[in-house]
């Protein structure tokens, strides 16, 4: 796979749990924040339920 293929494969992964990250925003009337796991992944939970993660983006429902 070519680095073009992977970093639109990682890129779209973030921006596909940015989304599910607004939509939770959104459920739950709270700010969510998106940040990496050590494997590489992504994940979000709320702004009062980080613990010391890196945080790429906060994600809120307006």
């Amino acid at each position: 796979m070519s680095c073009a293929c992977e970093r639109k494969k990682v890129l779209g992964d973030r921006e596909r749990v940015s989304e599910l990250a607004r939509k939770a925003a959104q459920l739950e009337n709270k700010i969510m924040a998106v940040w990496q796991r050590n494997d590489g992944t992504y994940a979000f939970c709320g702004v009062d339920e980080l613990d010391g993660q890196e945080v790429l983006e906060y994600r809120h429902w307006l």
